[in-house]
Protein backbone atom coordinates (compact mmCIF):
# COMPACT_ATOMS: atom_id res chain seq x y z
CA UNK A 1 0.00 0.00 0.00
CA UNK A 2 1.63 3.69 -0.96
CA UNK A 3 0.44 6.65 0.95
CA UNK A 4 0.66 9.79 -1.36
CA UNK A 5 2.05 12.34 0.58
CA UNK A 6 4.05 15.78 -0.28
CA UNK A 7 3.39 17.96 2.63
CA UNK A 8 6.59 17.91 4.07
CA UNK A 9 8.77 18.67 1.25
CA UNK A 10 6.27 21.25 -0.06
CA UNK A 11 6.36 23.10 2.95
CA UNK A 12 10.28 22.70 3.05
CA UNK A 13 10.26 23.95 -0.80
CA UNK A 14 8.25 27.50 0.76
CA UNK A 15 10.29 27.72 3.55
CA UNK A 16 13.65 27.61 1.77
CA UNK A 17 12.08 29.86 -1.13
CA UNK A 18 11.38 32.33 1.39
CA UNK A 19 15.42 31.99 2.73
CA UNK A 20 16.43 32.11 0.07
CA UNK A 21 14.59 35.53 -1.34
CA UNK A 22 15.80 36.72 2.15
CA UNK A 23 19.31 35.82 2.00
CA UNK A 24 19.42 37.77 -1.42
CA UNK A 25 18.28 40.74 -0.35
CA UNK A 26 20.94 40.60 2.41
CA UNK A 27 23.33 40.08 -0.10
CA UNK A 28 22.90 43.21 -1.55
CA UNK A 29 22.63 45.27 1.92
CA UNK A 30 26.34 43.76 2.89
CA UNK A 31 28.03 44.31 -0.72
CA UNK A 32 26.25 47.90 -0.46
CA UNK A 33 27.31 48.33 3.04
CA UNK A 34 31.24 47.10 2.57
CA UNK A 35 31.50 49.57 -0.66
CA UNK A 36 30.06 52.69 2.02
CA UNK A 37 32.31 51.63 4.73
CA UNK A 38 35.03 50.51 2.55
CA UNK A 39 35.68 47.41 5.02
CA UNK A 40 37.20 44.58 4.00
CA UNK A 41 36.11 42.47 7.01
CA UNK A 42 32.04 43.21 5.54
CA UNK A 43 33.14 42.42 1.81
CA UNK A 44 34.67 39.21 3.45
CA UNK A 45 31.39 38.44 4.99
CA UNK A 46 29.53 39.48 1.42
CA UNK A 47 31.49 36.58 -0.19
CA UNK A 48 30.26 34.31 2.88
CA UNK A 49 26.62 35.57 2.37
CA UNK A 50 27.01 35.04 -1.16
CA UNK A 51 27.96 31.48 -0.90
CA UNK A 52 25.29 31.18 1.40
CA UNK A 53 22.99 32.09 -1.08
CA UNK A 54 24.20 29.91 -3.48
CA UNK A 55 23.86 26.51 -1.12
CA UNK A 56 20.39 27.69 -0.27
CA UNK A 57 19.46 27.53 -4.24
CA UNK A 58 20.68 24.43 -4.30
CA UNK A 59 18.51 23.14 -1.33
CA UNK A 60 15.82 24.80 -2.80
CA UNK A 61 16.26 23.31 -6.43
CA UNK A 62 16.21 19.75 -4.60
CA UNK A 63 13.94 20.50 -2.32
CA UNK A 64 11.60 21.31 -5.36
CA UNK A 65 12.54 17.96 -6.77
CA UNK A 66 11.98 15.96 -4.20
CA UNK A 67 8.08 16.68 -4.63
CA UNK A 68 7.94 14.55 -8.27
CA UNK A 69 5.79 11.99 -8.52
CA UNK A 70 7.38 8.31 -8.82
CA UNK A 71 8.11 7.42 -12.26
CA UNK A 72 9.58 4.50 -13.98
CA UNK A 73 12.98 5.45 -13.35
CA UNK A 74 12.76 6.23 -9.66
CA UNK A 75 9.72 4.19 -8.31
CA UNK A 76 10.15 5.05 -4.99
CA UNK A 77 9.74 9.15 -6.01
CA UNK A 78 11.86 11.44 -6.00
CA UNK A 79 12.10 12.46 -1.80
CA UNK A 80 15.93 11.33 -1.76
CA UNK A 81 16.91 14.44 -3.36
CA UNK A 82 15.84 16.58 0.08
CA UNK A 83 18.62 14.01 1.93
CA UNK A 84 20.99 14.99 -1.23
CA UNK A 85 20.62 18.49 -0.79
CA UNK A 86 21.15 18.03 3.04
CA UNK A 87 24.49 16.24 1.95
CA UNK A 88 25.72 18.42 -0.45
CA UNK A 89 24.89 21.76 2.05
CA UNK A 90 26.25 20.39 5.28
CA UNK A 91 29.25 19.32 3.47
CA UNK A 92 29.62 23.19 2.22
CA UNK A 93 28.74 24.93 5.15
CA UNK A 94 31.76 22.33 7.06
CA UNK A 95 33.87 23.15 3.86
CA UNK A 96 33.18 27.03 4.53
CA UNK A 97 33.64 26.54 8.25
CA UNK A 98 37.33 25.24 7.93
CA UNK A 99 38.25 28.25 5.43
CA UNK A 100 36.66 30.55 8.22
CA UNK A 101 39.15 28.36 10.70
CA UNK A 102 41.92 29.09 8.05
CA UNK A 103 41.39 32.70 7.59
CA UNK A 104 40.60 33.53 11.43
CA UNK A 105 43.46 31.38 13.37
CA UNK A 106 46.42 33.16 11.81
CA UNK A 107 44.46 36.40 12.83
CA UNK A 108 45.25 35.63 16.65
CA UNK A 109 49.42 36.05 15.79
CA UNK A 110 48.99 38.92 13.77
CA UNK A 111 44.84 41.02 13.81
CA UNK A 112 43.93 43.43 12.09
CA UNK A 113 42.07 46.29 12.12
CA UNK A 114 38.20 46.66 11.33
CA UNK A 115 35.42 49.34 10.85
CA UNK A 116 34.08 48.85 14.01
CA UNK A 117 31.29 51.23 13.60
CA UNK A 118 30.44 49.59 10.16
CA UNK A 119 30.17 46.42 11.66
CA UNK A 120 27.92 47.83 14.18
CA UNK A 121 25.09 49.20 11.69
CA UNK A 122 25.76 45.60 9.10
CA UNK A 123 25.51 43.86 12.50
CA UNK A 124 22.51 44.88 13.33
CA UNK A 125 20.91 44.68 10.25
CA UNK A 126 22.22 41.28 9.70
CA UNK A 127 20.41 40.20 13.39
CA UNK A 128 17.14 41.23 12.15
CA UNK A 129 17.11 39.78 8.37
CA UNK A 130 18.78 36.14 9.57
CA UNK A 131 16.63 36.04 12.83
CA UNK A 132 13.09 36.31 10.27
CA UNK A 133 15.02 33.18 8.06
CA UNK A 134 15.83 31.07 11.52
CA UNK A 135 12.49 31.51 12.33
CA UNK A 136 10.89 30.31 9.56
CA UNK A 137 12.64 27.19 9.27
CA UNK A 138 12.93 26.49 13.30
CA UNK A 139 9.99 24.06 12.52
CA UNK A 140 11.46 22.26 9.42
CA UNK A 141 10.99 18.46 9.35
CA UNK A 142 13.53 17.90 6.55
CA UNK A 143 17.36 17.29 6.93
CA UNK A 144 17.61 19.73 4.24
CA UNK A 145 15.94 22.63 6.46
CA UNK A 146 17.76 21.50 9.32
CA UNK A 147 20.79 21.70 7.12
CA UNK A 148 19.86 25.08 6.36
CA UNK A 149 18.07 26.06 9.79
CA UNK A 150 21.57 25.36 11.46
CA UNK A 151 23.41 27.86 8.82
CA UNK A 152 21.08 30.70 9.45
CA UNK A 153 20.91 30.34 13.51
CA UNK A 154 24.70 30.02 13.44
CA UNK A 155 24.82 33.56 11.22
CA UNK A 156 22.31 35.02 14.12
CA UNK A 157 25.40 34.28 16.62
CA UNK A 158 27.67 35.52 14.51
CA UNK A 159 25.73 39.32 14.16
CA UNK A 160 25.12 39.17 17.66
CA UNK A 161 28.90 38.54 18.24
CA UNK A 162 30.18 40.61 15.58
CA UNK A 163 27.43 43.27 17.22
CA UNK A 164 28.93 42.93 21.07
CA UNK A 165 32.31 42.96 19.42
CA UNK A 166 31.69 46.32 17.39
CA UNK A 167 30.41 47.91 20.64
CA UNK A 168 33.50 46.85 22.27
CA UNK A 169 35.77 47.72 19.69
CA UNK A 170 34.48 51.27 19.58
CA UNK A 171 35.21 51.55 23.41
CA UNK A 172 38.44 49.52 23.50
CA UNK A 173 39.92 49.61 20.09
CA UNK A 174 43.47 48.07 20.95
CA UNK A 175 42.15 44.02 21.02
CA UNK A 176 41.52 43.19 17.48
CA UNK A 177 42.45 39.87 18.15
CA UNK A 178 38.71 39.18 19.90
CA UNK A 179 37.45 39.55 16.27
CA UNK A 180 39.30 35.99 15.19
CA UNK A 181 38.07 34.62 18.20
CA UNK A 182 34.02 35.42 17.51
CA UNK A 183 34.96 33.41 13.99
CA UNK A 184 36.68 30.08 15.61
CA UNK A 185 34.08 29.80 18.09
CA UNK A 186 31.22 30.28 15.53
CA UNK A 187 33.36 27.99 12.58
CA UNK A 188 33.46 25.22 15.60
CA UNK A 189 29.79 25.31 16.61
CA UNK A 190 29.18 24.92 12.59
CA UNK A 191 30.92 21.97 12.64
CA UNK A 192 29.50 20.13 14.93
CA UNK A 193 25.99 20.69 14.16
CA UNK A 194 26.27 20.37 10.67
CA UNK A 195 28.39 17.23 11.16
CA UNK A 196 25.90 15.87 13.14
CA UNK A 197 23.21 16.39 10.20
CA UNK A 198 25.69 14.94 8.12
CA UNK A 199 25.95 11.96 9.25
CA UNK A 200 22.45 11.77 10.01
CA UNK A 201 22.20 12.34 6.07
CA UNK A 202 24.61 9.60 5.26
CA UNK A 203 22.60 6.98 7.72
CA UNK A 204 19.60 7.73 5.78
CA UNK A 205 20.93 7.35 2.43
CA UNK A 206 22.77 3.91 3.99
CA UNK A 207 18.84 2.87 4.67
CA UNK A 208 19.48 2.78 8.23
CA UNK A 209 16.64 1.56 10.92
CA UNK A 210 14.82 4.79 11.21
CA UNK A 211 15.43 7.07 14.50
CA UNK A 212 11.92 7.57 15.09
CA UNK A 213 11.03 3.65 14.71
CA UNK A 214 11.28 1.11 17.88
CA UNK A 215 11.59 -2.50 15.95
CA UNK A 216 11.12 -4.58 19.13
CA UNK A 217 7.96 -2.38 19.92
CA UNK A 218 6.99 -2.65 16.12
CA UNK A 219 7.49 -6.27 16.23
CA UNK A 220 5.48 -7.11 19.58
CA UNK A 221 2.34 -5.27 18.32
CA UNK A 222 2.19 -7.31 15.26
CA UNK A 223 3.10 -10.48 17.53
CA UNK A 224 -0.33 -9.30 19.33
CA UNK A 225 -2.62 -9.57 16.35
CA UNK A 226 -5.39 -12.45 16.44
CA UNK A 227 -4.11 -14.59 13.87
CA UNK A 228 -0.16 -14.00 13.54
CA UNK A 229 2.12 -16.58 14.23
CA UNK A 230 5.85 -15.45 13.59
CA UNK A 231 7.02 -12.60 11.63
CA UNK A 232 9.26 -14.13 8.91
CA UNK A 233 11.26 -11.40 7.03
CA UNK A 234 11.32 -8.00 8.44
CA UNK A 235 12.66 -4.32 6.28
CA UNK A 236 12.24 -0.40 7.06
CA UNK A 237 14.40 2.14 5.45
CA UNK A 238 13.54 5.61 5.05
CA UNK A 239 13.29 7.85 2.07
CA UNK A 240 14.13 11.27 3.43
CA UNK A 241 14.47 11.17 7.17
CA UNK A 242 10.56 11.36 7.79
CA UNK A 243 8.94 9.12 5.30
CA UNK A 244 9.63 5.41 5.55
CA UNK A 245 9.13 2.17 3.30
CA UNK A 246 8.33 -1.45 4.58
CA UNK A 247 8.31 -4.78 3.48
CA UNK A 248 6.99 -7.35 5.91
CA UNK A 249 6.31 -11.34 5.85
CA UNK A 250 4.11 -12.81 8.25
CA UNK A 251 3.22 -15.86 8.86
CA UNK A 252 -0.45 -16.41 9.81
CA UNK A 253 -3.37 -18.04 10.42
CA UNK A 254 -5.26 -18.49 7.37
CA UNK A 255 -8.31 -18.96 9.14
CA UNK A 256 -8.57 -15.95 10.80
CA UNK A 257 -9.52 -12.44 8.56
CA UNK A 258 -6.58 -12.05 6.59
CA UNK A 259 -7.98 -8.91 5.46
CA UNK A 260 -8.49 -7.43 8.96
CA UNK A 261 -4.95 -8.60 9.89
CA UNK A 262 -3.78 -6.25 7.06
CA UNK A 263 -5.52 -3.57 7.88
CA UNK A 264 -4.09 -3.84 10.95
CA UNK A 265 -0.36 -4.16 10.28
CA UNK A 266 -1.47 -0.94 8.48
CA UNK A 267 -2.67 1.07 11.17
CA UNK A 268 0.51 0.48 13.35
CA UNK A 269 2.87 0.92 10.21
CA UNK A 270 0.64 4.31 10.07
CA UNK A 271 1.70 5.56 13.43
CA UNK A 272 5.52 5.27 12.25
CA UNK A 273 5.72 7.43 9.27
CA UNK A 274 5.28 4.38 7.03
CA UNK A 275 4.09 5.39 3.50
CA UNK A 276 5.06 2.41 1.46
CA UNK A 277 3.95 -0.94 2.98
CA UNK A 278 3.94 -4.29 1.14
CA UNK A 279 2.84 -7.16 3.06
CA UNK A 280 3.31 -10.92 2.25
CA UNK A 281 1.49 -13.54 3.93
CA UNK A 282 2.82 -16.89 4.30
Amino acid sequence: MRIDTHHHHKKAGENLAFVFFMNLAFNIIVIAGALATNSVAILADFLHDAADTISIAIAWILEKVSQKDSSDDYSYGYQRFSILGAVIISVFVIFMAFVILSEAIPRLFAPEGVDAEGMLVVAIIGILFKSVSVYRLHKGETFNEKAIFFHQLGDVFEWVAILILSIVLIVWQNIPHLDALVSIAIAFWLIFNLGRNLIKSIQVLLQKTPNNFDVNEFKTAIMDIDGVNAIEDFHIWSLDGIDSVMTLKVDVDFGRNVEGIKNEIYNISNRYHVVDITVEFD
